[in-house]
């Protein structure tokens, strides 16, 4: 890809203000060139029912997809969109459903994680990104009311599971001091055998 192309730069991205933290790392320092293509990825996934599991834990049957998207779309316009929009930035949305093998009930939340995460990192090899940002969001999962969905994409298998299968260079934003997830980074990376240089685990602004 040509300096005047732009990169393609890939934000996996939930309801969480994990993950609007991260955005906002990302502007605050930056990373963002003239000419850079920014795309933010959510996942849905949809149960054997045929309904659509979405922020704030409702569910949507198949015969409303329109809905469902308005709803997805509405979250993405509060948490992102907004605020990017304001700087004048125009980003690239990417709305990815997959379809779990068991029902939302009965689904294992390991099994899941690699799911999301090879579509993130097929999505980030798809686009020929140059780089590629998750959030931390540690502990958010453990209270957080917004359904089953939002709570894997802020635990930590995604992470892992893109951190050792992404080709792309990762950088895993995480609240101010939280060294743990720091520690947690390095010891999957090193594990791994990859190689720290292009990425690594970023300290963002602390949650308020």
């Amino acid at each position: 890809m040509s300096s005047s192309e732009g990169r393609a730069i890939l934000l996996a991205v939930d309801d969480s203000d994990a993950c609007q933290l991260m955005l906002q790392w990302v502007l605050d320092s930056d990373l963002l060139l003239p000419g850079d293509k920014l795309h933010l990825l959510h996942v849905t996934m949809r149960d054997t029912a045929g309904s659509n599991q979405l922020p704030g834990g409702d569910y949507f049957e198949q015969a409303h997809p329109h809905e469902a998207q308005r709803v997805v779309l509405a979250m993405l316009q509060r948490r992102f969109l907004g605020s990017l929009e304001a700087l004048g930035m125009r980003p690239t949305v990417h709305i990815v459903q997959y379809y779990p093998v068991a029902t939302v009930v009965c689904l294992q939340a390991s099994q899941c994680a690699k799911t999301i995460g090879r579509l993130i990192c097929a999505k980030a090899q798809d686009l020929n990104c140059s780089h590629v940002y998750l959030a931390a969001g540690r502990g958010q999962q453990h209270h957080s009311s917004r359904g089953v969905l939002a709570r894997m994409l802020s635990g930590p298998g995604i992470k892992q599971y893109v951190q050792q299968h992404c080709t792309v260079p990762l950088t895993i934003v995480a609240a101010a001091g939280d060294t743990a997830e720091v520690a947690e980074f390095e010891a999957a990376a090193a594990a791994a055998g990859k190689p720290s240089s292009g990425g690594g685990t970023a300290q963002g602004p602390s949650a308020v």
